[in-house]
């Protein structure tokens, strides 16, 4: 008992500050870690230990109080605390760029914030054109539609033009309102609404392609967004307008079968 004592005793209010913090972290308590977190930020001048007293150190305390305010559902916060960070410690723009993304706010709001950080880093760090690159591409973003493919009929059929590849495929049709970066779907299956074909032994048929490939999927016969382009395979076309995938990029609407 004595020697738990001791070490109590020795143990620096920093410390302890640490401790409860790390503890806080382990049970969830977001609201409480982020209360622990303002309390080291404001007393690192005075009880700080030597080696955790760069600006590196305390951009970290601002940024980890920020992730705690994400967690906590408070973007006020949040948008405050990344900006202390960057203040403090422009190299710390890539922690910053992707705590931004998480920011409890509706699509549109947080592409606001994001734009207002991408001049501020622009202007900070020059070099750094991640950020303003990254503005671009999700502000480039629209409402668009596609289908969602099951395929009914796969079959090999003899034509005038020889042996040929026919699938007809069931779709439901899905839409993507930008405003809310949110994916609804639009009425039922309907039967047999398309089909694709291509001759064996002949060129490939790059509509036919997509609708195998997208079976299961998702296939849409048109531009897709930038802000979307990464989550499409294709395109499978000459035209550049034919893209498939297999899950609706940035997150899809329940009701997914």
């Amino acid at each position: 008992m004595f020697g738990v004592v001791v070490l109590a005793g020795c143990t620096s209010e920093w410390k302890k500050h640490e401790i409860h913090l790390a503890q806080l972290e382990r049970e969830g308590d977001w609201a409480n870690a982020e209360s622990e977190e303002h309390w080291l930020i404001d007393n690192s001048f005075a009880d700080a230990p030597a080696n955790e007293r760069s600006t590196e150190d305390e951009a970290d305390r601002y940024l980890r109080l920020a992730d705690y305010a994400i967690k906590k559902g408070d973007s006020r916060e949040a948008i405050e605390a990344l900006r202390q960070a960057l203040t403090i410690d422009p190299s710390c723009s890539s922690s910053v760029q992707k705590k931004l993304g998480r920011l409890p706010l509706p699509p549109r709001d947080r592409q606001k914030v994001i734009a207002e950080f991408a001049w501020n880093i622009a202007a900070m760090t020059p070099d750094d054109s991640g950020m303003l690159e990254y503005q671009r591409e999700q502000s480039n973003c629209w409402s668009y539609r596609v289908r969602q493919i099951r395929i009914r009929h796969n079959q090999v059929i003899n034509t005038e033009r020889g042996k040929e590849r026919q699938v007809s495929y069931d779709a439901r049709s899905w839409a993507f309102d930008a405003a809310e970066g949110k994916w609804h779907a639009e009425g039922n299956w309907m039967s047999d609404v398309g089909s694709e074909s291509e001759l064996v032994g002949g060129p490939e048929s790059g509509r036919y392609r997509a609708v195998v490939a997208a079976n299961h999927g998702f296939y849409t016969d048109g531009k897709v967004p930038p802000c979307h382009r990464d989550g499409w395979s294709g395109p499978y076309d000459k035209n550049e307008t034919v893209f498939v995938t297999t899950e609706l990029p940035v997150g899809s609407a329940s009701g997914n079968d």
